[in-house]
């Protein structure tokens, strides 16, 4: 064995230890080549397995921080709810609005220590997925906004509405699901809208919309449920709809200052809308599909607003059509 034969090959037929043809070393010879090639003091140093390159910009790496903090934080949320709607189980105390007739002052204080949770967690979780984005070349766009919070925030509100409005068995399972996957969808969808390529941004945003408007729905309804005052319901839904309509506006293209504009502008309409369905008697749920059409209507236009300078006849066509169609129907069967 000489200096001049390659590191972890063997000579070929008809060769010497210097010259002719090389053939690569079978799977584990080749080691063991450069093993003995050191014993015998030739200089051949000891070659290591590949442990491969380091993982590279992707789901995996992007989505880790998600799958650790988020699911924490939703099913730590879930659980606390679980034990609210234990907490109140049970037939009417007293009178009154249906959300205080089983609740106390502990109870409250707890939820709302839930809600402002909730808040907090979503947005580490989310802080810690742009992080790990950024170190492998993926930051977030440079017009972000700090919103991941404010769907977990009204999630995990519509839960603690519900629990307390039925205060009964039903919602001892679903008050916890209402929160688990409220959480956990939203995060979940923000992560794959900021991680989407451009074949799957469409699939992306149709998650991140339903998640939405299914907790505008669940939120909204468990106002309207309990038939609060005016000077309650609709400052109450103004608050739920713009920090929806904010989170909306995160797939826009405008600045900061606009989406805050646009959601304060949103909150307003939709609070406006509460004190006209708080004249109008209907069933209850369907006063919450009446608000989640109104938002429906306000988040598309506004968002398709930032997303172009100019609407489209397409977009009005769309939100509009979509939007009298359903207040059609809902007066049909209200």
């Amino acid at each position: 064995m000489t200096s001049g034969m390659r590191t972890g090959a063997v000579p070929g037929p008809g060769s010497d230890s210097g010259s002719g043809s090389m053939r690569p070393a079978p799977p584990g010879e080749g080691q063991a080549a450069n093993t003995m090639g050191s014993a015998a003091g030739t200089g051949g140093g000891v070659l290591t397995r590949p442990q491969g390159p380091p993982p590279g910009p992707g789901p995996q790496g992007v989505r880790q921080p998600f799958y650790g903090l988020g699911m924490v934080v939703s099913v730590v949320v879930a659980l606390v709810i679980f034990v609210l709607a234990i907490f109140i189980i049970g037939d009417a105390d007293r009178d009154g609005l249906p959300i205080l007739q089983n609740t106390n002052l502990l109870f409250w204080i707890v939820a709302s220590l839930t809600v402002v949770a909730a808040a907090i967690g979503a947005q580490y979780a989310e802080r810690a997925a742009a992080e790990a984005a950024a170190a492998v070349g993926r930051p977030r766009p440079a017009t972000a906004m700090a919103t991941a919070w404010s769907v977990p925030a009204v999630a995990t509100l519509a839960a603690v509405l519900l629990v307390a409005t039925y205060h009964n068995g039903v919602m001892v399972a679903a008050g916890p699901l209402i929160a688990f996957f409220g959480n956990a969808g939203s995060l979940l969808s923000r992560d794959l809208l900021d991680d989407s390529a451009d074949s799957t941004q469409r699939t992306a945003t149709t998650i991140h919309t339903l998640v939405i408007h299914a907790v505008a729905f669940l939120a909204m309804s468990a106002v309207y449920l309990n038939k609060m005052p005016v000077w309650a319901a609709s400052p109450l839904v103004g608050v739920i709809g713009g920090l929806l309509v904010l989170e909306t506006l995160e797939r826009g293209s405008s600045s900061r200052q606009q989406r805050l504009l646009y959601a304060l502008l949103g909150g307003v309409i939709l609070a406006e809308s509460t004190v006209a369905l708080n004249w109008w008697q209907t069933y209850n749920w369907t006063g919450g599909a009446v608000l989640l059409v109104c938002f429906y209507l306000v988040a598309g236009v506004l968002l398709a607003r930032t997303q172009r300078s100019v609407l489209r006849s397409r977009d009005l066509i769309e939100f509009g059509l979509v939007s009298v169609a359903a207040f059609i129907v809902l007066a049909v069967t209200a």
